[in-house]
């Protein structure tokens, strides 16, 4: 699938939601801005969160299957 295709499929599939709060977070996820703020979060929260994205950013990520992996070995202990 082209990314022409995959475009207009997306359009066609959000075209159809009727529920707000998933278009808003779909819009939040392809725009990263936020329409409507729900939590409140404090600083540690947020220097989390900041380290997180720096994490990812440098490429400090875990693939789901990983993670899978990791949390089966850690309910087997």
């Amino acid at each position: 699938m082209n990314k022409m295709e995959i475009r207009e499929k997306l359009i066609a599939e959000i075209k159809q939601v009727e529920n707000v709060k998933l278009l808003k977070v779909l819009y939040n996820m392809l725009t990263g801005e936020v329409i409507e703020k729900d939590y409140v979060l404090n600083e540690a929260q947020i220097s989390a969160i900041n380290e997180a994205r720096e994490q990812y950013r440098g490429g400090e990520s875990f693939t789901n299957e990983e993670v899978d992996r990791e949390t089966e070995e850690w309910l087997k202990e």
